[in-house]
């Protein structure tokens, strides 16, 4: 009995506490103040790492926990003010008796520390660098993502003279606080000198392993060099037969001081299927359908054959690219194309045939060369002449820019020249020159702003314009080139249609913003024109169109809708406004 009434009170004990509780727990929530941060930027900083920050919507039932929550909060404060330099720095925290209630963490950060002197030791003098050079002055500020940076940039750079494993063998931060300096020693410990081993690969199905080994090209026995490794894997993502690349090398090295590689990749499908359609109130409705084959035996030949079906064009093409042909990092490409095009310029058949060659210098730079053919038949102004033309057309292309329907980084930079020489007629042939920049830069870290502009110049000289075959010449104007102006309208006219010219400048510029997942806007400004002579003339009207876009992110890349309105009207010429839709940016 004794037991059971104990048993009882206690019940009823609890039950009475707990209803505190919940009556506690149901006060309003409380405020945090933080006094005496030096930078603003900190305190951003210190609201993210305080939990009792992070938890206001949340009190606990007493002041007493929530003066515990807080003081919990403490090293962590003063971990993050001496990663921002502020090695003396104190914070205390106090509950004030106000409503709602309210926490406040008092700072005392001090003076922020400066780098002192920097000790590096090192076991081979070939390994030393001054600390300048890697990102140690004497003198700036003691923040910890500057030091750790510093401690990066020389192991990479040890990394990169052959030492894999190079690693710190001691770090010791001391700081001075009655001088607010911090010193920095440092043991270096390099591991051994290692050498490029054997390399085995894994996951081949109808790829030829020939093939594989000799696009790494990684030769045993030479130096060990990381940065290799990431153009390797990078040049077998851009192949496009892989849909994973893993390369990867040994934990250690073998008795001979070789770091034994393992390559294990995984084959996507070798054939593609694409569709694309763009729309624009000066050219309508067009349509492109491709069909590739990146493996017909075994060594990554490619096939691609396309047809593009248009108001204003109608074209198929082919084109046979035999990757490694003679030596590696070089290939032949054959293209065939005919194609019946009618705008308001001109109106052509034409078909061209052509074999090129195709070098790659360094990573990501291409130039190419070979011998092309072309048969036309073009009509302007109801004047119809046939060409008969052989060229050399010869091109280089640098491009880091990776993502070609939307980039965000990097730049892309085109040049091409061709001489033409009529089979049929003498002194009719001519010079076709043409450069192209384009640049792509973040604004924000992660990419969801980028500025891109673009700059365009061409050039054809050695012949007038009446013997340059109107599909031959420049024109400006339209969705890939001068926005809000109509397709080829910019440059001469003649009864106000078209010319074309021997002489071409164009400039764009865009600010892009992801601002959804799925959702994004665009503002650019585009302007240029086309010139009468091979030189541009100044004097001659130079047009500029400017507009605004939305971006829907798909997948495979960005759906493209622009309006655009011509800021310098042509009356009779120029409608007011232009709508363009497409699959991907506009460059």
């Amino acid at each position: 009995m004794r037991r059971k009434i104990e048993f009882s009170s206690l019940g009823c004990a609890l039950t009475i506490w707990f209803g505190a509780v919940c009556l506690a727990g149901e006060s309003t929530p409380y405020q945090v103040r933080f006094d005496g941060v030096p930078e603003r930027g900190l305190l951003r900083i210190l609201r993210a790492h305080s939990e009792t920050y992070q938890l206001r919507d949340r009190p606990p039932p007493t002041d007493g926990l929530l003066l515990w929550r807080a003081r919990q909060d403490l090293p962590a404060l003063r971990d993050v003010l001496r990663s921002a330099g502020y090695y003396g720095a104190q914070a205390e925290v106090a509950l004030e008796s106000s409503t709602p209630r309210r926490v406040v963490f008092q700072i005392r950060a001090g003076p922020r520390y400066r780098l002192g002197s920097v000790a590096l030791e090192v076991p081979d003098a070939s390994l030393a660098r001054p600390p300048r050079e890697m990102g140690w002055a004497t003198g700036m500020p003691a923040r910890a993502d500057a030091l750790l940076a510093a401690e990066r940039i020389w192991l990479e750079w040890v990394r990169g003279r052959g030492h894999p494993f190079a690693a710190f063998k001691r770090r010791i931060y001391e700081p001075d606080h009655e001088k607010a300096l911090l010193r920095v020693r440092l043991k270096l410990d390099p591991g051994p000198k290692a050498y490029w081993g054997e390399l085995s690969i894994t996951g081949l199905v109808r790829l030829s392993e020939s093939f594989v080994r000799a696009e790494v090209g990684l030769e045993p026995g030479a130096p060990y060099d990381p940065v290799c490794l990431e153009e390797i894997r990078t040049r077998l993502v851009r192949l496009g037969l892989f849909s994973s690349v893993s390369l990867t090398h040994a934990e250690q090295v073998d008795e001979s001081g070789r770091l034994p590689l393992v390559l294990a990749i995984r084959e996507r499908r070798p054939r593609t299927i694409e569709a694309g359609v763009h729309y624009s109130t000066d050219e309508g409705a067009r349509s492109r359908f491709e069909w590739e084959h990146r493996n017909l035996e075994g060594r990554a030949e490619r096939l691609r054959l396309a047809a593009d079906l248009g108001e204003r064009v109608v074209a198929a093409e082919g084109r046979l690219a035999l990757l490694q042909f003679l030596r590696p990092r070089q290939r032949l490409v054959l293209s065939a194309r005919a194609a019946e095009e009618e705008t308001e310029a001109f109106g052509s058949r034409n078909a061209r045939a052509a074999a090129e060659l195709e070098r790659e210098w360094r990573q990501r730079l291409w130039i190419r060369s070979g011998l092309a053919f072309r048969l036309s038949e073009v009509g302007q102004f109801d004047e119809e002449e046939n060409y008969v033309f052989a060229s050399v057309p010869a091109s280089m292309e640098w491009n880091t820019s990776r993502f070609v329907l939307d980039p965000r980084s990097g730049f892309r930079l085109f040049a091409a020249a061709e001489p033409f020489f009529d089979l049929e007629r003498k002194n009719r042939g001519f010079f076709k020159s043409s450069a192209a920049v384009h640049r792509y830069q973040p604004l924000v870290r992660d990419r969801s702003w980028v500025f891109a502009g673009r700059a365009l110049a061409g050039s054809i000289v050695g012949a007038a314009s009446a013997r340059i075959p109107a599909d031959e010449r420049f024109y400006a104007g339209g969705g890939g080139s001068v926005r809000g102006y109509a397709f080829q309208s910019l440059g001469p006219l003649q009864d106000g249609k078209p010319v074309g010219g021997r002489s071409v400048l164009e400039v764009s510029a865009e600010v892009r913003a992801q601002l959804h997942e799925q959702f994004g806007g665009v503002v650019f400004l585009d302007g240029g024109t086309a010139y009468e002579h091979p030189i541009p003339d100044f004097d001659e009207a130079f047009r500029w169109g400017a507009g605004i876009g939305v971006r829907y992110f798909t997948p495979v890349g960005p759906l493209r809708a622009d309006v655009a309105f011509p800021l310098q009207r042509r009356e009779g010429i120029d409608k007011p406004f232009q709508f363009y839709l497409s699959l991907g940016q506009a460059f």
